[in-house]
């Protein structure tokens, strides 16, 4: 069922529901409002034979007389008085052949407990009073039909039921009328996401100047489907990229195997070939261990991975020892700016491993690419994030590619003659990011290279 037919059904039954409920009370009202003034009409009826059998004394013959001469008879009525043991003693009875009003004792004993009592009898509505002269206690019986008011509820009837098919069809046309408007909306933003494709990505759905729902959800898939683009985007630059790292690798390996096998050569030649083959294969393992390194670190994996509490000073000076025993040349100096009473706010949320993995590609390229093989590393803290500064002093890096230095395989033309594939600063920001963190750079002609990194003490 469509949300159009189901909003429609809704819609209906509630407005139904109110209608019946409102129809109902007004033909109850009318019911209870005719029936009530009818029966005080038996009543007086019933009040005056009593006054004119228990106080003016009248027998049963000048009861019927009198009966018989009153002109404001109702519709089939009739008059009985029963006496203490329930025998009839009076009975009239304005339509001839018509059987007289009789009850049974059993009612008229409920009489004359409840000294009075309304019911009915077919279509003829029933009035009881109880009257005393003396010792005797008689029972005034008065019926009659409602012929007016009965016929006033029918047609009444007739015209609510009426009404409300008609207001329920109308209620029902204009739901589904209302309906088809509140999602023509989302009519034309489904037609619209069919029509992108991979090669279409870069196509957006309108977003109205209105703040509703659907502008709203528009933004929203908007902001999804620019998450794709941007993820279909690094796909396709990921497999190019891994497509041409792997290609040279595996092409001087399959050269260098060929021509040892052209001719028979000497033993020295051979394990020169192989130590040539076994730094190919180094390179891709080193290749291989980075894209694994690349791929893991994701949102979805954020939960698994940021649950240590890691001390950013300790991990410093291990990551300064390290790197310094990678090469003789590299120097790394490590600087913290007032460092805090509460030893607490040295730690930040996260991934130890992760996070030594990003500082110690930061400050070996640091030291790689500074003209003096030194890597200074500053530490600053506040009470809601810790900066760190990773800077050098070598040639700057060109402004073009300022923009393009964290996206995984770019190599700059400063950096196109060193070893490396272009995927480690791409992880430093990967890893920052996925700590809610943020990094970025600074370089310019006669100042330092600076990373700065920002990490937050709690995450959001």
């Amino acid at each position: 069922m469509t949300i159009r037919t189901r909003l429609t059904f809704r819609f209906t039954g509630l407005v139904s529901a109110i209608l019946a409920l409102a129809f109902t009370c007004i033909y109850a009202f009318c019911w209870y409002f005719i029936s009530s003034d009818f029966y005080r009409r038996l009543e007086r009826k019933a009040d005056t034979v009593g006054e004119l059998l228990t106080r003016r004394n009248m027998g049963p013959q000048l009861l019927s007389q009198y009966a018989r001469l009153r002109k404001d008879q109702l519709p089939a009525q009739k008059i009985a008085v029963y006496d203490g043991q329930n025998v009839p003693i009076f009975i009239t009875n304005q339509i001839r052949n018509s059987p007289p009003l009789a009850v049974s004792t059993k009612d008229l004993e409920a009489i004359r407990r409840h000294e009075g009592m309304r019911f009915r009898q077919g279509l003829a509505y029933v009035t009881g009073v109880e009257y005393q002269k003396g010792s005797e206690r008689y029972i005034v019986l008065v019926s009659a039909e409602n012929l007016y008011g009965d016929q006033f509820l029918l047609r009444m009837l007739a015209v609510l039921i009426g009404l409300f098919i008609a207001i329920v069809g109308i209620v029902a046309f204009s739901g589904w009328v209302y309906a088809s408007e509140v999602l023509r909306p989302m009519q034309r933003m489904e037609q619209q996401l069919n029509h992108i494709f991979p090669n279409t990505l870069q196509e957006r759905l309108p977003v109205s100047a209105d703040n509703d729902e659907i502008s709203r959800l528009s933004t929203t898939i908007n902001h999804l489907l620019d998450r794709i683009d941007e993820s279909f985007g690094l796909q396709r630059m990921f497999v190019a990229n891994v497509s041409h790292e792997l290609k040279n690798p595996l092409t001087q390996i399959s050269s260098q195997l060929e021509v040892a096998l052209l001719n028979r050569r000497e033993s020295e030649v051979y394990e020169e070939t192989i130590r040539s083959v076994l730094d190919d294969v180094s390179e891709l393992s080193t290749l291989t261990r980075e894209l694994l390194q690349l791929s893991q670190v994701n949102q979805a994996s954020a939960v698994s991975l940021l649950t240590d509490s890691v001390r950013l000073d300790e991990v410093i000076w291990d990551i300064r020892d390290e790197v310094s025993s990678i090469n003789p040349c590299y120097e790394v100096a490590v600087h913290f700016e007032e460092l805090p009473e509460d030893f607490n706010q040295l730690a930040v949320p996260g991934s130890t491993a992760l996070l030594r993995t990003a500082l110690k590609n930061l400050t070996e390229n640091a030291c790689k690419f500074a003209s003096d093989g030194k890597a200074l590393i500053q530490v600053y803290f506040n009470e809601t994030s810790v900066q760190i500064n990773v800077q050098n002093n070598g040639d700057p890096i060109p402004a073009d590619d300022l923009p393009y230095i964290f996206e995984p395989f770019y190599r700059s033309r400063q950096t196109a003659g060193s070893r490396g594939y272009g995927v480690g600063l791409s992880l430093v920001e990967r890893i920052v990011r996925l700590h809610q963190g943020s990094v970025s750079v600074t370089s310019g002609e006669g100042h330092p290279t600076v990373f700065h990194l920002e990490l937050v003490r709690e995450f959001m």
